[in-house]
């Protein structure tokens, strides 16, 4: 009886240590957004936390910003980090939201090296998103979101692609984790200040893990439109001179690869369905069913007419690929993709591509009734 009163005794005691590593959120940095700049007094890098401060939230009911900024600079990240604490308390990552990096600096040195601690911290979430900016990247953190911090704004903005095609897809730490053990280029989302308040615009093209190009939210649009990465937007165009609004519903993609004359080919057939939102030709005829077939020829027009100048872009101006057509050549020739992969840009850049999109009106508002179609 004895054994048995000793081993419940120690299944208690072991109940009990659940928490032994626990630590009171008021003596933690909560770090929600993180900055990366050059360095200053000769250093390598400067790191500017947006720390979540627990005593701000709700206070006396205020709608104030509970966060706070803190800079330091440092020779490498994984020292810089370590002086926070030399002002703060120690930091605690694993609710990063964003990491954020000036072009100048990722201009200067080698992204990978950059990101390297946070690849090896396990404390780092890698869902993480990341972001570039053309300004100072402390000075995004800075701005007042009046009760929202602004690693909340930037996250909460990109969630809005379900309105607009011009947003590219959020940039994880694992999807540039990914990109980098490929030795392939890619594109980042771009954080800037317009008049103030924080706007996603445009992206940043990383070439050879530097800051390489940007493209603009009007080249994002057609990027998404030829890689299919939409979930829903309005597109403006004329049809006759007048201007028309088409707003997406959904789009269905198919990229097929082949080989020609020794080069990639790639033929990409795209369906895009929708309704027409707003027609400015005062003589519209929403009822007619030519009058709609001309609306839709004018869309699909429009669409093809933008891509095919960011394919040009691509290829002939910037040289990168940041369509991800390299998964269709690895899956589909494998052989001579193990050859072609340490100089992809190039082979990207000499690529037949032939895109194909296919508009259909489903929708015309209040002034027409649903279409099957």
């Amino acid at each position: 009886m004895k054994k048995k009163g000793m081993l419940a005794a120690l299944s208690l005691l072991l109940l009990l240590t659940g928490c032994w590593d626990s630590r009171q959120t008021e003596k933690l940095s909560i770090a929600i957004g993180l900055a990366l700049d050059k360095g200053e007094d000769d250093k390598k890098v400067k790191l500017t936390y947006q720390f979540l401060v627990p005593k701000k939230i709700g206070q006396d009911g205020s709608a104030q910003d509970p966060s706070k900024v803190v800079s330091t600079s440092g020779n490498t990240v994984h020292q810089t980090i370590r002086s926070t604490a030399l002002k703060n308390f120690p930091v605690f990552s694993q609710h990063l939201q964003v990491l954020i990096f000036s072009e100048e600096l990722v201009s200067d040195i080698s992204l990978e090296a950059l990101i390297n601690q946070f690849i090896r911290d396990n404390s780092i979430r890698r869902s993480s998103e990341v972001y570039m900016t053309p300004g100072a990247a402390d000075s995004i953190l800075k701005v007042d979101g009046a009760s929202d911090p602004a690693s909340d704004v930037i996250h909460s903005i990109s969630e809005n692609r379900a309105s607009t095609i011009k947003l590219l897809k959020p940039v994880t730490l694992n999807d540039i984790s990914i990109k980098m053990q490929s030795d392939l280029s890619y594109i980042m989302p771009k954080v800037a200040i317009e008049k103030g308040q924080l706007q996603l615009e445009g992206g940043a093209v990383i070439k050879n893990n530097k800051y390489h190009a940007n493209l603009s939210p009007s080249q994002i649009e057609a990027l998404n439109l030829l890689t299919g990465n939409v979930i829903g937007g309005v597109i403006d165009s004329r049809h006759d001179g007048h201007l028309f609004s088409y707003e997406v519903f959904s789009m269905t993609h198919r990229v097929r690869a082949m080989r020609q004359n020794g080069k990639y080919k790639f033929v990409v057939n795209a369906n895009i369905k929708g309704r027409l939102s707003e027609d400015w030709y005062l003589g519209e005829d929403s009822f007619n069913d030519q009058y709609i077939k001309n609306i839709e020829k004018s869309v699909q027009k429009d669409i093809k007419k933008r891509v095919e100048q960011l394919i040009h872009v691509l290829q002939h101006d910037i040289k990168t690929d940041v369509t991800d057509f390299s998964d269709n050549a690895r899956i589909n020739f494998p052989k001579e993709w193990e050859k072609d992969r340490f100089n992809w840009d190039k082979h990207f850049s000499e690529a037949y591509i032939d895109y194909h999109i296919k508009a259909t009106i489903q929708d015309f508002g209040t002034k027409g009734a649903t279409k099957s179609r």
